[in-house]
């Protein structure tokens, strides 16, 4: 045992083996934890605006599907992609960039859902990428 030990191939390997092996458990773990965290939170446009504002939107929405009804500002379409800005009680804007927008209207309240994982910081408020109208 003493000269397996002393090899370095030998010991090469099972550090190599023991690296792998804590690793798979490290992704195995924190996948677990991600998927019992996950959660649909129901908020408004003012709540997610702030949140961005204070610096807080990753910490209080970090694994949650968001689900929020929202008053339409204004609809841009540009570059294929179409951006939704809703009303907000805030200094912050929140913005939506979403696939089907041909029954979007300006003035209309919609439901919407985003996922929280795809949000994009901007300098004055905070957009969702790939919202769906409900």
């Amino acid at each position: 045992m003493k000269k397996l030990l002393k090899s370095k191939v030998i010991l090469a390997l099972l550090a190599t083996m023991f690296i792998i092996i804590g690793g798979l458990m490290i992704a195995w773990f924190s996948s677990l934890y991600t998927l019992n965290h996950l959660t649909f939170k129901q908020v408004t446009t003012t709540q997610l605006a702030a949140a961005m504002r204070k610096d807080e939107f990753w910490s209080d929405y970090r694994f949650d599907t968001l689900l929020f009804d929202g008053e339409v500002k204004g609809v841009v379409t540009q570059g294929g992609k179409t951006t939704v800005s809703l009303k907000t009680s805030d200094s912050y804007s929140l913005s939506c960039e979403i696939t089907d927008s041909r029954s979007i209207k300006t003035g209309s309240t919609y439901e919407f859902e985003a996922e929280t994982y795809q949000a994009q910081r901007e300098s004055q408020g905070v957009l969702l990428h790939h919202c769906v109208k409900l």
